[in-house]
């Protein structure tokens, strides 16, 4: 089956837009045949993103599922404030039941952080999306995580929700205080710099760990992620092998 991955999370300065390319640089190395989407409220107005956007205006069914069709991954970015439109198109089309009948399987990442608000949009995705997903919770892990941002997930109604979903847990590592100076001086953003492979001798052994270490986060939750639909054609730059962290709820 196909695959379609919903990034969404409607809370600000989730890593969206991070996380959508690290799961595209990851098929990428791979040689995994996919495409990156955003639905957002325009056309890209960054020359710098290469991503096709759907503006949600003019979205319809029939839009979506010829883009879709196309590639056997599609990694869809919800853009801040769209949740709750997106959601209610998945509604009023069935996506539910019309998606599986397209042989599409639905897999939701929600990324959130240490503050409350970011699982307001988990309660929401579990509500309208149901049974008819697959989710996978990718934590933005920050140098005060270890301290309380475990224990304030855990003890959310959130975090049982999705237990009772069977999620996933990843854990995103954090963009360090040097590597934030490095991607500055060459004015780019992260999520750019993923996507842009000659650019990483430039950026240092920080840029090179952190990124390893995210790709072995999404390692961890490749078969979850893309089931049958992950059809590598070229095996990735050999890397030490590290030790990383995955854990299933429940």
């Amino acid at each position: 089956m196909k695959r379609l991955i919903l990034i969404q999370n409607d809370a600000p300065a989730t890593g969206k837009t991070t996380l959508a390319s690290c799961i595209s640089f990851y098929l990428a190395q791979h040689g995994v045949d996919h495409q990156s989407l955003v639905l957002s409220e325009s056309e890209a107005a960054d020359s710098s993103d290469s991503r096709r956007h759907l503006e949600a205006e003019a979205l319809t069914a029939r839009t979506l599922f010829e883009h879709l069709d196309e590639k056997p991954i599609s990694i869809l970015e919800i853009e801040t404030g769209l949740g709750g439109f997106f959601g209610e198109f998945y509604q009023t089309h069935d996506f539910e039941n019309v998606l599986p009948e397209a042989g599409i399987q639905l897999s939701i990442v929600l990324p959130i952080t240490t503050e409350t608000e970011s699982f307001e949009s988990v309660l929401r995705c579990a509500e309208i999306y149901s049974d008819g997903a697959e989710y996978t919770i990718a934590h933005s892990v920050t140098s005060s995580y270890d301290d309380d941002g475990d224990t304030v997930w855990d003890r959310s109604y959130a975090a049982r929700v999705m237990d009772m979903f069977e999620a996933v847990e990843l854990f995103m590592p954090e963009v360090g205080f040097q590597l934030e100076m490095e991607l500055r001086n060459h004015h780019v953003e992260v999520a750019e710099a993923i996507l842009t492979p000659e650019l990483s001798p430039f950026l240092g052994r920080d840029y090179t760990k952190w990124l390893s270490q995210c790709m072995a986060q999404v390692e961890s939750a490749r078969q979850y992620l893309f089931g049958d639909a992950f059809v590598p054609t070229s095996a990735p730059p050999s890397t030490k092998r590290r030790r990383t962290t995955r854990r299933a709820i429940g």
